[in-house]
């Protein structure tokens, strides 16, 4: 049958991701022991991790949507970029926040705020551990053991931040054969009855040279506290963005985290949320718009683990050109989480005649007295709604963009700040204004 292997060519096959593997793992190796500053046992801990997981083989199920040959036939360097205040000021959303500035993994006193009001901001130390991960992989290990400067962030029991906390994440790539490699890791602990409202924003210094990004927050909400997260990624169609984001949620605390994934050759995102406490309440959201040839994978997994506890899921994509997207959620819920409420939906509108989506929502329910459910659809622009927008006198590109507006808006209009919301309707029209139908 044709586009079936033989045995020998699969078994050639295997050989030779087998042996790229091998080869990026060394490379990696090669950055891990150069590293910044003193090695400390989390880091450790991890690249053990790292060299014992490995890459994914040959078809890997987890990794068969997800292409990795370009990025691990790359070499790597680990480069830190000299940016000026100016420069910054350029790349950063100017709104009232306390603002964190990382350039290539390393935290930059110089523009950041000078104070960060209620949140007690302080580097890992080498000696120092941070929560370990909800669900494992690769990339993950490769981020947390090459992290120059992790950072903790504190917020105590019963304060209010009255204004964000705005991560600023700018990596630099470099005209040379090597792929710059920067590394992000935040921990923020928010107390009993606390409120924090946190941004992530991921841009690249430049507009054209590729580099490679690994992200990895986690957060850990205390009982009754409130959290709010939004994402923004917006680097350049070269890079290449793994992030993996770990919540734990206490009893009757609120969380509410939305991902706009709006930028990077190859993305893949993952999210993991335990739901520890009951009468937890989380809602859980993404939009991405991947373009040209771009893939943007996204990944939820989330542990319904007390009873009471209600979750939402959206996950939408816009898929344009020759883009691919890629969807996969987890709900899974615990033997004794009863009266659980959980929902998960990913809608996915292609705009390009060889654009694709590969979704795969799923439950796992080992509970009785449950109500969860999943859904996912892939559609076209409905003919007929252009028509009519047409029949009103608005040109076919604008009444395709009225729509594409309006099927974002359900995510977009949920960011509370104007100004935000503002800046990530640009990105998304900007986007848009260059897609090729």
């Amino acid at each position: 049958m044709a586009g079936l292997l033989t045995n020998s060519e699969r078994t050639e096959k295997v050989r030779q991701v087998a042996e790229r593997n091998q080869q990026a793992l060394a490379r990696f190796a090669d950055l891990y022991h150069c590293r910044h500053g003193e090695d400390s046992s989390h880091a450790s801990l991890h690249w053990q991790k790292a060299i014992k997981t490995g890459f994914p083989q040959f078809r890997h199920e987890d990794w068969r949507y997800t292409p990795l040959d370009k990025l691990l036939n790359r070499q790597y360097s680990s480069k830190t970029w000299e940016l000026t205040v100016a420069q910054c000021e350029q790349l950063a959303i100017s709104m009232d926040c306390w603002r964190v500035v990382m350039v290539d993994g390393c935290f930059s006193p110089l523009l950041s705020s000078c104070e960060f009001g209620p949140y007690q901001l302080s580097l890992l130390d080498n000696k120092s551990g941070l929560p370990a991960p909800i669900q494992g992989e690769i990339f993950l290990h490769l981020t947390e053991s090459l992290a120059q400067q992790p950072l903790v962030i504190t917020l105590k029991a019963g304060q209010v931040a009255e204004k964000p906390l705005y991560l600023l994440n700018i990596t630099s790539g470099h005209c040379s054969e090597a792929l710059n490699s920067s590394h992000y890791r935040y921990h923020i602990a928010v107390g009993t009855n606390a409120s924090a409202s946190v941004i992530e924003h991921f841009v690249s210094i430049d507009g054209q040279q590729p580099h490679m990004t690994g992200g990895r927050l986690t957060a850990e909400v205390g009982d009754n506290a409130h959290f709010t997260h939004i994402k923004l990624g917006v680097e350049n169609s070269a890079s290449y963005h793994l992030a993996h984001n770990d919540i734990v949620m206490g009893r009757d605390a609120q969380v509410k985290s939305t991902s706009f994934l709006l930028g990077s050759g190859l993305g893949r995102h993952n999210t993991s949320i335990k739901l520890n406490g009951e009468g937890a309440n989380l809602l859980l959201n993404s939009l991405l718009l991947p373009q040209g040839k771009e893939v943007a994978d996204t990944r939820t997994y989330l542990e319904h683990n007390k009873g009471h506890c209600e979750s939402r899921q959206l996950h939408k994509t816009i898929v344009m050109d020759q883009s691919k997207a890629v969807f996969n959620g987890m709900i899974k819920v615990a033997p004794h989480a009863l009266k659980t409420d959980g929902q998960m939906t990913n809608n996915n509108l292609l705009l390009g005649k060889q654009a694709e989506v590969d979704t795969k929502p799923q439950l796992e329910i080992y509970a009785d007295d449950v109500k969860c459910s999943h859904g996912a659809t892939v559609g076209r622009i409905d003919e007929e709604q252009l028509f009519y927008l047409q029949s009103r006198g608005i040109s076919r590109r604008d009444a395709e963009h009225m729509m594409v507006c309006a099927f974002a808006a359900e995510l977009t209009e949920s960011i509370e700040d104007e100004f935000l919301k503002t800046v990530v309707m640009k990105h998304i029209k900007h986007r848009l204004a260059r897609v090729e139908r």
